[in-house]
């Protein structure tokens, strides 16, 4: 995707490109490592409890994200400019990061490796979502069909996970008609 836009971009631009292509090979990387080690630390022999670990990943982000107030704008803003970005920001960590955090934790803990893993493709999927919001334009046919075959992917490896596969005995329990329990 964005071939035609690569291909006309001057010198000064492809330095970006590349840096941007190097970026997200680092970030992949990262994506792969916190996913590895999410399934190890949920599916240890005495995991945390879910909502304590999505906490602690949360205080994580936060001191991280420390590192970026030199990059801030410190310009004032008008009362109701600032309300209106504190607004989203709570609620962009919350649903967003938060929430997200906890749902894929709850993920990591019930789901084999190789599937939680492809569940990553709904940050891409809503990524371009937003990016195509933001710039006011349907995707391109490279750009749908891109994001389309990426749903299919992870719902054919869910499909094929969910065939025939055995029950956890302390979930088990849980699956019984009232009437036998």
């Amino acid at each position: 995707m964005n071939v035609a836009a690569i291909g006309a971009a001057d010198l000064a631009d492809m330095t970006s490109v590349l840096l941007g292509i190097v970026a997200s090979l680092a970030a992949l990387l990262i994506w792969i490592a916190y996913g590895l080690a999410n399934a190890a630390v949920m599916r240890s022999a005495d995991p945390p409890d879910g909502l304590q670990w999505t906490g602690i990943q949360g205080i994580g982000a936060a001191i991280g994200s420390l590192l970026l107030l030199p990059l801030a704008s410190f310009e004032p803003a008008d009362a109701a400019s600032t309300y209106r970005f504190v607004a989203w920001a709570l609620v962009m960590g919350l649903a967003g990061s938060w929430f997200a955090t906890w749902c894929w934790v709850v993920a990591s803990r019930r789901l084999p490796l190789a599937l939680s893993a492809q569940l990553i493709v709904a940050e891409t999927v809503f990524g371009l979502a937003y990016g195509f919001v933001f710039e006011g334009r349907l995707p391109h046919p490279a750009e749908a069909i891109g994001a389309l075959l990426q749903v299919c992917g992870v719902s054919s490896a869910i499909a094929a996970f969910s065939r025939n596969r055995p029950m956890p005995k302390s979930e088990q329990s849980q699956a019984l008609p009232v009437t036998q329990r």
